[in-house]
């Protein structure tokens, strides 16, 4: 395809695989490698998209602990370890919204242009750019559970039942759970090129899918018509399984319907990203 760009003319010819110069797992990393050395180039990303989840964690703690308390006053565990699955879904969220973001951002400089004239799947982009937000929600998720550990030194109680392996369950869930919601960003990304747009669409749907679902309370604690939405909510799966791993050990069933309710979430939301990615460039 060619376009006039003022008296000169610029060519975009689609990528195919077939000229593909490098091996699919060096396209996927070098993608990768460049999104977080990108990302750390905005540390006040990073900064707050811990910051706001940290401050949730400990103002719901101390708002709602005592009432927890007071309504279950035998249970071995504060209220803080039932929070803290809904902690890790929230940063998990916040962090997908940022994935569109950074998808106009580089549709707005002009460099995914570079990507669809170079030698490299274009399934390659679009796959290094998801494994570099998996692993930076991954981080993240970790970072969150290591503060709450820490606060166990100062008498919070959070049992965390299975140790390291839940831990890293935990980190598990919240990652795939993330790269799944970020085709919903990317899609928007792609499709409107404008950040307000991503933003909009994204932190719209953070609180109805927090607030409907399980994170923030036991599905028996919540109003019935919440019950009934909360069973068709990804999120209630990811918390149910997280809290288990942290409250009470290993429920496979839990663990097996997450990632099922996951896979199922994300092959929808990535499906559409996918679709509106192949559109670019043409």
């Amino acid at each position: 395809m060619v376009t006039d760009v003022g008296h000169a003319q610029r060519v975009i010819r689609p990528t195919r695989d077939a000229e593909s110069s490098g091996g699919l797992f060096t396209e996927i990393g070098l993608v990768t490698w460049r999104s977080l050395v990108k990302l750390t180039r905005t540390p006040v990303l990073l900064f707050f998209s811990l910051f706001m989840p940290l401050i949730w964690l400990i103002m719901f703690s101390q708002a709602f602990g005592t009432l927890f308390s007071f309504a279950a006053p035998t249970l071995p565990y504060d209220y803080v370890a039932v929070l803290l699955p809904g902690i890790t879904v929230m940063t998990a969220i916040q962090s997908a919204s940022q994935s569109g973001f950074a998808m106009v951002s580089d549709l707005e400089s002009g460099f995914m242009d570079k990507f669809f004239v170079a030698p490299i799947r274009r399934g390659s982009v679009l796959a290094g750019k998801l494994l570099a937000d998996g692993l930076r929600m991954a981080a993240q998720a970790g970072i969150i559970l290591g503060i709450a550990a820490l606060l166990t030194l100062v008498g919070w109680r959070i049992p965390f039942a299975t140790g390291v392996v839940g831990v890293v369950l935990i980190m598990l869930l919240a990652s795939t759970f993330g790269v799944a919601f970020s085709g919903l960003s990317n899609t928007v990304a792609l499709r409107t090129k404008n950040t307000e747009a991503t933003m909009m669409v994204s932190f719209s749907l953070t609180f109805p899918l927090l607030f409907l679902s399980t994170a923030l309370l036991p599905k028996g604690s919540l109003p019935p018509w919440i019950q009934t939405f909360s069973t068709v909510n990804p999120v209630s799966y990811m918390a149910d399984a997280a809290r288990a791993l942290i409250l009470t050990g290993y429920d496979w069933t839990a663990l097996g319907n997450a990632f099922l309710a996951i896979l199922a979430f994300g092959v929808v939301l990535n499906g559409l990203a996918i679709m509106a990615f192949r559109a670019q460039g043409k």
